[in-house]
């Protein structure tokens, strides 16, 4: 149940903003479970820099023009600032549900954020065999090796 429906706000969801009625347990919309949190667990890409606000005054600005806007989220995705640009395509979806561009941006970071997490878990390794390691630990085994054989050979 949120605040709309039942008259009493508590305030909003502190990880996505949300309006939150005075005896949920948990957001409505991202499951975080308000006695679980800590003020300290904000993630870091949660604030603008210099830059990003005054692209996003800019997009306030001129809400209709799609360039405003990809400029915004594209210094949001470089900045590390995506979850602030969904945060404020999905309020603004909340304030008005047939915002198309709202909506057409909100997926695009969502894409953004996707391909983003597809990129850092498919970056390629360094092969275990080509490490410093590796040889310093094949050619130790190989010098007792050939050690051991010696020394065996010498005693029998």
């Amino acid at each position: 149940m949120d605040a709309a429906s039942d008259g009493e706000s508590s305030g909003s969801c502190p990880k996505c903003g949300k309006t939150r009625s005075a005896e949920a347990e948990a957001c409505a919309r991202c499951g975080l479970v308000f006695s679980l949190w800590k003020a300290d667990q904000g993630a870091p890409g949660s604030r603008l820099d210099q830059a990003g606000e005054e692209l996003l005054a800019n997009v306030r600005a001129n809400w209709g023009d799609a360039l405003a806007h990809e400029a915004f989220l594209k210094h949001c995705m470089l900045s590390g600032a995506l979850a602030v640009a969904g945060r404020l395509y999905r309020e603004r979806l909340d304030q008005d549900p047939k915002d198309v561009l709202a909506a057409q941006m909100q997926n695009q970071v969502l894409a953004k954020a996707t391909l983003g997490l597809a990129i850092s878990q498919t970056q390629p390794r360094a092969a275990v065999t080509r490490s410093r390691l590796f040889w310093i630990v094949v050619l130790t085994a190989m010098a007792l090796g050939i050690a051991a054989g010696l020394l065996w050979g010498r005693l029998h």
